[in-house]
């Protein structure tokens, strides 16, 4: 058993005391992520309290004792140790290696900054932004908008939107929305695509029985960062599916992210890996699609549904007119021209917001052409 004696890393240290708030300077709330017991004393805290009290025994025999002699901590030192190593086993955490149960003992000791707007104003400010981004995408912006300003007003601090899925073609602004979302609200993006991947143990985690043991993408987050709110972008969840292990055991992206979007037992999801339970029920997810009638019926259920709009002239100007405010070095010229291409590419059904992107960067070089 190893000796857990340990204060706050100086970079923690300063990042719990002085992190600014994403809005305004405002240090970010904590949310309890874990039990608060896992915050367990050190063993030389365990072995001092028990030193303390054979002293205090024999000082009621005789009042004018000092010190314990040479000899006497031994008793007390060995029942300290024993009770540190029966409560680390009671608290599950003996099964964890040394830096995971140093991960533990901080996050249960500080607990998961909440980051994004704390008021109704910030919400406005962090929806201004959003649009600005992606003005084609204003129904959902009105929507987190809205959602924003009631979480504010009921009192709950931080990014706290309820499952989504954003649905349409390829190219038109989907996960780029998801993810400025996160970006401006200041809290870590985490991007999953499940067209590389169907397994569950990316969202879940895998235990020891399999190759390999790692926490999920969501709780390896919240460890890691000590955020308890980020925001989860799964890619193309119509293509989920099941797959199986060596063993033959299924594994479905679609049970494990059903656990998660549920706040009663996103709540209480223990870690595969760690065998801990940590409550992440504020972990803000973000899902998108191709193809509405390929999502599983048991997610539309669960999750707040838009359609996007297609990539018509109309959108493909927006997306020009958005993503050139980052090309300062973009004449008004060759954005003319620029806008009236990509507009013609457009009502030939030829444009998305990746071929935008890849032409302003083109035309930013200095030896750039407008169209390849």
């Amino acid at each position: 058993m190893y000796d857990d004696n340990i204060t706050p890393r100086a970079d923690e240290a300063s990042s719990i005391a002085t992190r600014p708030f994403d809005w305004h300077g405002h240090v970010p709330p904590r949310f309890p992520v874990l039990a608060p017991d896992l915050n367990l004393d050190s063993q030389d805290a365990y072995i001092a309290r028990f030193q303390a009290f054979a002293l205090k025994l024999k000082r009621n025999l005789n009042p004018n004792r000092g010190a314990l002699r040479s000899g006497e901590e031994y008793r007390p030192s060995f029942l300290g140790k024993t009770a540190y190593r029966r409560r680390v086993a009671e608290l599950g955490l003996s099964r964890l290696d040394h830096e995971d149960f140093l991960q533990v003992k901080r996050l249960a000791r500080s607990g998961g900054a909440l980051h994004g707007p704390r008021t109704g104003h910030h919400a406005d400010e962090l929806a201004a932004a959003l649009h600005a981004e992606s003005p084609w995408m204003s129904e959902v912006g009105t929507h987190l908008m809205k959602a924003m300003r009631a979480t504010a007003s009921a009192g709950i601090a931080g990014l706290a939107v309820s499952p989504m899925i954003l649905v349409g073609p390829p190219g038109c602004g989907k996960s780029h929305y998801a993810r400025k979302l996160g970006e401006l609200a200041g809290t870590p993006v985490r991007q999953i695509d499940v067209g590389s991947g169907t397994s569950a143990h990316r969202l879940a985690g895998t235990e020891k029985g399999w190759s390999s043991r790692q926490s999920g993408v969501p709780t390896e987050t919240v460890l890691d960062r000590k955020v308890a709110n980020p925001l989860m972008v799964v890619d193309e969840i119509d293509k989920a599916g099941t797959i199986y292990s060596t063993s033959g055991n299924p594994s479905s992206l679609i049970t494990a992210l059903l656990t998660l979007l549920e706040p009663s037992t996103a709540r209480v999801f223990e870690c595969p890996a760690l065998r801990v339970t940590f409550n992440l029920s504020r972990v803000n997810w973000v899902l998108t699609a191709n193809v509405l009638e390929e999502i599983p019926a048991v997610l539309r259920d669960r999750c707040r549904i838009f359609l996007m709009p297609e990539v018509t002239p109309e959108v493909a100007g927006m997306m020009v007119d958005a993503m050139a405010r980052d090309v300062p070095q973009l004449d008004v010229e060759t954005f003319a021209l620029v806008r009236r291409e990509v507009m013609r590419m457009a009502a030939c059904g030829k444009m998305s917001l990746r071929i935008i992107r890849r032409i302003l960067e083109d035309v930013s070089r200095p030896s750039g052409r407008v169209l390849h």
